[in-house]
C-alpha cells in the first residue's frame, strides 16, 4: 500500500464497472470533475477524476499523464447523479459518463498551443517546442504538437506554461452567424399578465426557489393555460436569487418556439443542448455553461447532464412524453433523473403537462408531489369543441370503399381552407402503405434483417424498414410467383397526404415525419413556415402533437386515432388519450375557438370517452382501476429483461435457463418483497437488426428487491459473442 501519496479515481468512458486508480503527479492540482488523461494499456484515454483518495492498494500505479482543463467539467452534484445513474439502471459508470458528456470532451483535447512575446531561457526539449511554436504563424494543436515530440512533451511543456512561455487555451470556432429569431414578435419580459391560477402556482414555486431547498411540483394545466409563462416567471426569480435554470423538453421540435420566449427574457444568456447540434457546437454550448455564462440551459432528454454551476430550478415540460426514455445505450428517464437532481442539489423541480403520467399524478395523490392546477385557459379562451365520429357507422358495409378523411372531416377541412384558417391532421403512422402484398400468392415482401414487414413509401418508390433503415427499391413484380398484382395494403402520413392534396388542391399542404425531417435543420425550418401561416394544412405523426403553439389552427382532425390501443402495451390505453389530448389543444389557441374530429373505430373505449370533456380525472381514475386490477405502476415496479443474439436456438435455451432460474430465486422473496416472474417469451419483433430477441419481465413492489434479482442475472449472464443481455428497469416499451 501507498501511503502518504495522492491517487485519484477516475472514470473511464468504457463499459468498465469501477473507477480506475492513478498517481497524481505533483506538479497537477487536482479537484473532483476535472478531466485527466491517462494511460490505458497502449492507448491515452480522457477520464473524469471521480474522488482524490490518500492511498492505493494496487502496487504498481501508473501517473495521470495530463490534466488539460484547469478547472472541473462537472461538479460534485452532477458527479454524484452519475453514480445513482449507474446504480440505478444497472449501468457501468464508464457507459453513464459517455452518455453525460459529448464526445469531444471524451476525447484526448481540443486545445491549442501558442508561444508567448519575449525572451525565455530554456534549452533542450524546452528550448525545441518553443522554437517549433515560434516558426509556426498560429497556434498549434495539442495532439498534433505532442507527435512531434513523442518522449518528454508532456512534462516539458508544463515546464514552459509555469514560466509563461507558452499560452495554452481551448481551440475555438468562428462564430457563426445566428438564425433571424422569431424573439421580435414575442411579448417582452412581463409583458403578460397572470391569470389567478398562474399567480397561485408561481407563488407555490417562486417559494421554493427563495427556500433552496428540494421540493417536487407537478404543474397540472389545460392545453392553452399558460404553462410556459409560470416557467419563465419561475427562471427569472431563481435568475434574480443568482441561480440558474435547466428545461427540459421532448423532442428538439419543440425548442425553437421556446428559445424564441427565452431569448427574449434572457437575452444572450441562453444554452442550447440536443441531438441535432454537431459535435463541435455541443462542445461548445458544454464549456458555455461550465463557465456560467448562461442562465438558462434549453433542450431535449440529454440536457438533463447540462453542467450548470449554482442549479435553483429544473423544469421537465411535458412530463408525460415518453420521448423521454431512452430506449437504446443508457436506458434512463430523463424526467426520472431531473428529479433525482433536483434533490442532490436541493432544488424545486417542476413537472407539467395536460395529461401528466400515471404515475406522477399518483405521487401527487400521495403526497410526494405537490400538485398546482391550471383548469382555464388564459384569455378567457375556451378549450376546442371535440366530436368524435364511429367509422363503424360511416362506412357501415363492406361494400362502401373506406378513405382516411370520412366525410365530415373532409367538409370541415373545405370549410377552414375558405375561411383562411389553418388544420391540422394527425396519423401516427409513416409511410404510404403498411406493406405490399401479391394479391395472387399472398406474399409480403419483409425485412431481411428484421421480423417486420417493410413500409411502401410512394415517393421514392421504395420500401423500408422502420426499425434498422434496411431499404430497397418496390418492385414491379411479385419476387415469388413473378405476377404483377404487387400492390400496397394499409395506410400512413403519406397517403394522406395525397388524399389531402386530392381533396384541397389549391390548399398549400405539408407533411412532418422521421421521412420528411431527416436533413438537419429542415424540422425548425417546416415549423417556422407553420407558424408564419405559410401551410394551410399540416399532415404528420405524434410529431405535431407536442406543445406548438400556433394562433392560426382552428380545426383538428385525428384519423384513425385508435390505432395506438392495438399496441401490446399496458400503457397502450394512457399514450392514446395523452396523444389525442395534446393534438386536440393545439386548436383554438387564437382568438376564434377550435373545432376536434377524431375518427375512431372504438369510440366507447375510455381513452376516447373522455377526450372530448378534456376530462383527465375522469380518466385517470379509470385507468388506475385497470392498473390496480392487474398490478401494473403505479401499484408495481418493472425491469425487463431482454436476451438477444445471431443463433436463435441459443438465444431460446440461454433465456429459458436465465427465466427458470430468476423462479427458483424470486420463491425465496416473501411479502412485499415477492418478486413475479414473466416469461420468458419471444419479443414481439422477434427479430430485429439481424438478432433474435427473448424477453422476461419482473414484477414486484419493492424496487430494491427488483434491481437485486436484476443485477444477479446481469451477473449470471456476462456478455458473451453469442448472446448480450439487456436490462431495463422502468421500461416504457418491451417491443
Amino acid at each position: 500500500m501507498h501511503k502518504g501519496r495522492a491517487f485519484a479515481e477516475v472514470i473511464i468512458p468504457s463499459p468498465l464497472k469501477e473507477p480506475l486508480t492513478y498517481q497524481i503527479p505533483p506538479e497537477l492540482d487536482l479537484t473532483p470533475g476535472m478531466r485527466v488523461v491517462v494511460p490505458v494499456g497502449r492507448r491515452r484515454v480522457t477520464g473524469v477524476v471521480a474522488e482524490l483518495v490518500a492511498a492505493s492498494r494496487i502496487e504498481r500505479v501508473k501517473p495521470i499523464i495530463e490534466a488539460p482543463d484547469g478547472q472541473p467539467v462537472m461538479d460534485e452534484a452532477l458527479l454524484r447523479l452519475g453514480q445513482w445513474i449507474a446504480k440505478y439502471y444497472l449501468s457501468p459508470i464508464g457507459e453513464v459518463l459517455a452518455a453525460m458528456m459529448p464526445a469531444h470532451l471524451r476525447g484526448e483535447s481540443r486545445r491549442v498551443v501558442s508561444a508567448s512575446e519575449g525572451e525565455f531561457a530554456v534549452d533542450g526539449l524546452e528550448r525545441r517546442i518553443l522554437d517549433e511554436l515560434g516558426r509556426s504563424k498560429t497556434a498549434i494543436g495539442l495532439k498534433s504538437l505532442a507527435k512531434k515530440f513523442p518522449r518528454g512533451f508532456y512534462p516539458a511543456l508544463d515546464a514552459l506554461a509555469r514560466i509563461g512561455a507558452v499560452e495554452i487555451r481551448e481551440r475555438t470556432r468562428r462564430q457563426r452567424k445566428k438564425p433571424v429569431s422569431d424573439a421580435e414578435n414575442v411579448a417582452p419580459p412581463n409583458a403578460l399578465s397572470l391569470t389567478a391560477e398562474q399567480q397561485t402556482a408561481y407563488e407555490a414555486i417562486e417559494a421554493g426557489v427563495v427556500a433552496a431547498g428540494f421540493r417536487p411540483f407537478l404543474l397540472y394545466g389545460v392545453t392553452g393555460s399558460g404553462k410556459t409563462e409560470v416557467y419563465l416567471r419561475a427562471m427569472e426569480r431563481a435568475r434574480s436569487a443568482g441561480k440558474r435554470s435547466l428545461i427540459l423538453v421532448p423532442e428538439i421540435s419543440l425548442t425553437p418556439q421556446l428559445l424564441d420566449r427565452l431569448q427574449a427574457r434572457f437575452p444572450g444568456k441562453v444554452g442550447v443542448i440536443h441531438s441535432a447540434l454537431t459535435a463541435g457546437e455541443r462542445w461548445e454550448e458544454w464549456w458555455r455553461i461550465v463557465r456560467g455564462e448562461v442562465d438558462v440551459v434549453v433542450g431535449a432528454r440529454s440536457a438533463i447532464f447540462a453542467p450548470l454551476p449554482e442549479l435553483g430550478l429544473i423544469v421537465v415540460d411535458e412530463e408525460h412524453d415518453s420521448s423521454y426514455k431512452q430506449d437504446e445505450g443508457l436506458r434512463y428517464n430523463a424526467r426520472d433523473v431531473a428529479v433525482v437532481r433536483a434533490k442532490l442539489v436541493g432544488c424545486p423541480v417542476v413537472l407539467g403537462s395536460a395529461t401528466p403520467a400515471v404515475e406522477s399524478y399518483e405521487n401527487c395523490r400521495a403526497g410526494r408531489y405537490a400538485l398546482l392546477e391550471l383548469k382555464k385557459r388564459v384569455e378567457r379562451r375556451s378549450l376546442p369543441a371535440v366530436e368524435t365520429l364511429d367509422l363503424r357507422e360511416v362506412w357501415p358495409t363492406s361494400s362502401d370503399k373506406p378513405r382516411l378523411l370520412s366525410p365530415i372531416l373532409a367538409q370541415a377541412l373545405r370549410d377552414n381552407l375558405a375561411r383562411g384558417r389553418q388544420s391540422l391532421v394527425f396519423l401516427n403512422r409513416r409511410g404510404f402503405a403498411n406493406f405490399l402484398q401479391c394479391r395472387l400468392c399472398g406474399f409480403v415482401l419483409r425485412c431481411a434483417h428484421c421480423s417486420v414487414t417493410l413500409t411502401f413509401h410512394k415517393s421514392e418508390r421504395i420500401v423500408l424498414c422502420h426499425h434498422c433503415g434496411w431499404r430497397q427499391a418496390a418492385p414491379e413484380a411479385c419476387p415469388h410467383c413473378g405476377h404483377p398484382a404487387f400492390l400496397p395494403v394499409g395506410f400512413g402520413t403519406e397517403q394522406l397526404e395525397h388524399e389531402l392534396a386530392e381533396l384541397l388542391p389549391d390548399a398549400r399542404i405539408a407533411r412532418m415525419d422521421r421521412d420528411t425531417t431527416v436533413k438537419r435543420g429542415s424540422q425548425e425550418k417546416l415549423i417556422r413556415q407553420w407558424q408564419r401561416g405559410e401551410i394551410d394544412v399540416l399532415v404528420g405523426t405524434q410529431m405535431i402533437t407536442k406543445g406548438h403553439d400556433v394562433y392560426g389552427v382552428t380545426l383538428v382532425g385525428a384519423v384513425l386515432a385508435d390505432l395506438s390501443l392495438n399496441l401490446p402495451d399496458f400503457r397502450a390505453g394512457e399514450r392514446t388519450f395523452q396523444l389525442l389530448s395534446q393534438v386536440a389543444g393545439r386548436a383554438g389557441r387564437g382568438e376564434e375557438p377550435g373545432r376536434v374530429i377524431i375518427q375512431s373505430y372504438d369510440p366507447q373505449h375510455y381513452a376516447l370517452r373522455h377526450v372530448p370533456a378534456h376530462d383527465y380525472p375522469a380518466f385517470f381514475a379509470e385507468e388506475l382501476e385497470f392498473r390496480r386490477a392487474l398490478n401494473y405502476p403505479p401499484f408495481s415496479r418493472l425491469v425487463h429483461l431482454r436476451l438477444e443474439g445471431a443463433q436463435a436456438p441459443a438465444v431460446e435455451k440461454q433465456a429459458k435457463l436465465l427465466g427458470d432460474w430468476l423462479r427458483a430465486q424470486g420463491s425465496r422473496s416473501a411479502g412485499d418483497s415477492q418478486i413475479e416472474v414473466l416469461g420468458p417469451a419471444p419479443a414481439p419483433i422477434m427479430k430485429l437488426r439481424g438478432r433474435f430477441r427473448w424477453q422476461i419481465l419482473l414484477k414486484g413492489k419493492k424496487g430494491p428487491a427488483l434491481l437485486a434479482l436484476a443485477a444477479a442475472a446481469q451477473a449470471r449472464v456476462p456478455r458473451t459473442s453469442r448472446w448480450r443481455l439487456h436490462i431495463d428497469v422502468d421500461p416504457y416499451s418491451m417491443l
